[in-house]
């Protein structure tokens, strides 16, 4: 018997227009957060998700472009309780 797959659950899903510099601005309050605090909070309306990456995330960056429509994404993926391991090193 297999062991059950894990159900995703949608915490939060939102799609605006922005300016550019509005979207580093946001960018900047992300990292803001994160170096002062460990965490972020998106918030909609009266609904507050809190985003707590752990000590390690792996960061993965993606830039397409198909026809005149381009995307640059940004995605970092962490597991609860992980703790960050030493990294490797070339001497």
């Amino acid at each position: 018997m297999q062991p059950t797959k894990p159900v995703t659950e949608v915490l939060l899903k939102h799609k605006e227009h922005q300016s550019a510099q509005e979207f580093a601005a946001t960018l900047e309050k992300i990292a803001q957060k994160l170096r002062a605090e460990g965490q972020f909070t998106f918030v909609q309306g009266t609904e507050q998700v809190i985003v707590a990456p752990g000590d390690e995330v792996k960061v993965s960056y993606e830039y397409t472009k198909k026809g005149d429509k381009h995307s640059f994404e940004i995605e970092f993926d962490w597991y609860e309780g992980a703790k960050a391991q030493g990294k490797m090193g070339i001497e």
